[in-house]
């Protein structure tokens, strides 16, 4: 139990940390519509750097105290019995707000668009934090991950485009 709530944690102070630090990048959210791919320089989470197991006594918030993923318990690795996974629409796609208020976060790389430049900054952002947490999976529901277009045809094709660069991301 211990480390699926350090777990959790973790992925709070990741999210909090990220847009507390707010570090100015290439393409801020200000200026992103002027901004294409290719522009955006640099990590998106630039602070934090990659989490590791550095043990219960560790004073670092962005370090795993009980998750250490390579070591072997009743002859798994810990990472073999804890699949995580992230899940883009929660992290990346929603604005932190209940039904009731309005949104908590905001990430420095958003544009205010659903467009499919928009869409792969978020996949390229969706990858640099699972890199950056050291997990293996993620997941995405219905149309999360790319724009809905005009048509048929048009979603499609955005989907097509989305699909190709996570694919890319993926194998790296």
């Amino acid at each position: 139990m211990k480390t699926w709530g350090t777990f959790l944690l973790l992925l709070c102070l990741q999210a909090f940390t990220c847009v507390v630090i707010g570090q100015s990048q290439t393409c801020p959210a200000e200026n992103a519509n002027k901004c294409d791919d290719s522009e955006w320089e640099g990590e998106f989470f630039p602070a934090i750097n990659k989490i590791k197991y550095e043990g219960p006594s560790s004073k670092n918030p962005l370090s795993f105290k009980w998750y250490n993923a390579e070591e072997e318990i009743l002859g798994k690795k810990m990472k073999d019995w804890f699949r995580f996974s992230v899940a883009f629409w929660h992290t990346f796609r929603g604005t932190g707000a209940d039904p009731f208020g309005a949104p908590t976060k905001h990430w420095p790389w958003e544009d205010g668009t659903n467009s499919v430049k928009m869409a792969k900054r978020r996949m390229r952002a969706n990858f640099e934090f699972i890199n950056k947490l050291g997990i293996d999976l993620w997941c995405f529901h219905d149309r999360d991950i790319a724009p809905d277009g005009e048509s048929l045809e048009e979603a499609n094709a955005n989907l097509d485009e989305v699909v190709a660069l996570a694919k890319e991301l993926q194998t790296q």
